[in-house]
Order: structure tokens, then sequence, then C-alpha cells
């Protein structure tokens, strides 16, 4: 074989090489390092929470010892004391009866996210009874962390809606304007028109948490409310004299999604031991489905319907 054709047969081999390796790096692979940098160089001014990036002048820390009232229709952040600390401006107070969020629950991938983001699967329950929902609890056991980072955020949790907020403890991987990392945390939110969050608490996976909001007080349009981890005082948020929440929901949150691997490393988490009660007794609780992305997979479903004992499965 003359030298030419080896030559030939040698630069050919390489070509080859050369152009399958670059088939073989898929979108989704290339989007991995830089997607923490240009997540947040595509909300400059802005902080993520749980419904969502909205302006960091917008979204405020709540301290041990401290709460939030909505008295006066305006919500203020007052210490222990009962001195104010801080206040936010007006109290909207929505005669409509939808949620807050998720109304733009599902926004579509692009660019260095290829995969959706917003609300991504839950479960979802309106109390039309003449009772103020008294009391919504979830069991969760923290769940691996993903195989692969790259700077996304998911949150778990139950909340509590109306349609200008929601009340939610909230299990996080990754960064929020509460603080996280590479890391499960935990922290309680009062997220919308006016937005504040407790302090966070990392913790382990094969933890078990419990997210509960309660009623303690009030009465017509307006209640108060407790949003806690059972276990952790330390970080439960107090809200006073806000409008009454009626929408219940179990979810599952992600942002700056780039591969499937940025779920966690596990085929799903139980919610269990869900016990939804209005007027301190036994909701009629029924369960209705919304799968908003499902470009990996996602999915809810309901095991057992009801409460004191309803489960969900949540699918990543």
């Amino acid at each position: 074989m003359s030298k030419y054709i080896i030559s030939l047969l040698l630069l050919s081999a390489t070509i080859f090489s050369a152009c399958k390796k670059e088939q073989n790096s898929t979108s989704a692979d290339t989007a991995v390092a830089p997607a923490n940098k240009v997540q947040a160089n595509d909300h400059e001014g802005q902080v993520l929470t749980p419904v969502g990036w909205m302006p960091k002048s917008q979204v405020h820390h709540v301290e041990t010892g401290e709460y939030l009232s909505g008295e006066g229709n305006r919500l203020r952040k007052y210490d222990r004391n009962g001195k104010v600390l801080a206040d936010y401006g007006v109290m909207e107070q929505s005669a409509r009866k939808t949620p807050f969020y998720p109304d733009n629950a599902k926004v579509p991938g692009k660019g260095v996210f290829p995969l959706g983001s917003g609300w991504i699967t839950y479960t979802y329950w309106t109390n039309n009874t003449s009772s103020a929902i008294s009391y919504f609890n979830t069991n969760w056991t923290v769940p691996p962390a993903p195989a692969v980072n790259s700077g996304q955020t998911i949150f778990l949790f139950n909340g509590l809606q109306n349609a200008n907020n929601i009340l939610q403890p909230v299990l996080q991987w990754g960064p929020s304007a509460a603080g996280g990392g590479n890391y499960w945390a935990i922290a309680n939110w009062y997220v919308g028109l006016g937005t504040a969050y407790s302090s966070l608490i990392p913790v382990a996976p094969g933890t078990n948490l419990q997210g509960v909001m309660s009623l303690i007080g009030g009465s017509g349009s307006t209640r108060s409310y407790t949003s806690a981890f059972t276990g952790y005082p330390s970080i439960t948020l107090t809200v006073n004299s806000v409008p009454t929440l009626y929408w219940a929901a179990e979810s599952m949150e992600a942002y700056g999604v780039a591969t499937c691997s940025n779920y966690p490393n596990t085929t799903k988490t139980r919610l269990s031991a869900i016990d939804l009660r209005v007027g301190g007794v036994q909701a009629p609780l029924s369960w209705t489905v919304a799968n908003a992305v499902t470009d990996c997979g996602q999915h809810s479903t309901v095991v057992t319907q009801g409460t004191p004992n309803g489960i969900v499965d949540i699918y990543y």
C-alpha cells in the first residue's frame, strides 16, 4: 500500500472520529457548565422564589421571632414585641376564586435550558366549603441529590393559596433568594404580591420532613396562619390578617434545567400522611392532577385520595 493511500486512510479515520464525538455531544450536555451563570445573567436585579423570578427589592427575609401581618390592608414585618420593622405596601385582595399561581406554570425550554421550567407537575384542590382550611400536613423524605448539577433549582412543597399569594413549607435543591447551593435545604415562604421567606436550613438526603400549615386565627375574608417544618421551630413563618387561603396543592417546581439528570437521582418522591382539614374536620379532598411539563416523563399520581392518610407520588 502506498504512503499516499495510508495517509488518506489515517485522515479519514481522524475526521470520522471527530464527527462521531461531536454527534455524541448533545445540547443538554453542552448546557451544563454555563447554566448557573446564564440563569443569573438572564434575571439581573431579580431573585428566584417558589413562584419564579421576582425583583430583589420585593423579596424579604423574616428572622426567627419576627412575623408578618396584613392588618390595615398593608403587609408589614414585626418583631416579637409588636414593633413594626418594615412596611411592604398595600395588600391586594382579589375577589376572584382562582389561585395566584400557576397561571404561567409551563415555561418551554429554550437555548441553554432545553427543558421546561415553572410548576412541573402537581395536584390541586379548591375549598368550596363554608369553612376555611384549618390544617394541611404532608410528609416526605428528602430525595437523593441530582446526578448532574448545572445551577438548577428544584422546589418540592405542599402549599395553600388565594388569588394573590401562596404560603408554603419548601424543600429546595440549588440557589434561591433564601440562599442555597448544591445541597437540599428547607425554608418557609409567603410568596406573591408581598414576598417573604424564613432562614434556610440544610437537610441531608433521607431526612424525613413534615410540612404543616395551620390556621391560628381570624374570620371572614382574613385569617392568620403558620407555615412550619415539624422539628425546625426556628424557621416557622407566621402571617397574620391576610386574605383567606382556599386552594391547596402538592407540587414540584424547577428552574434552570438543562438535562433530565438535573432532577433528583431517583424515580419519584412520595408525599404521604396528607391531612387536610376544613373547620377542624376532614376536608372532602379529591385531588386533580396537572402535568404541565413532561419532557423527562415527569408526572404526578394520586395513590390514595382523601384525608387524613392521602398519598401522592411525584415522578421525575
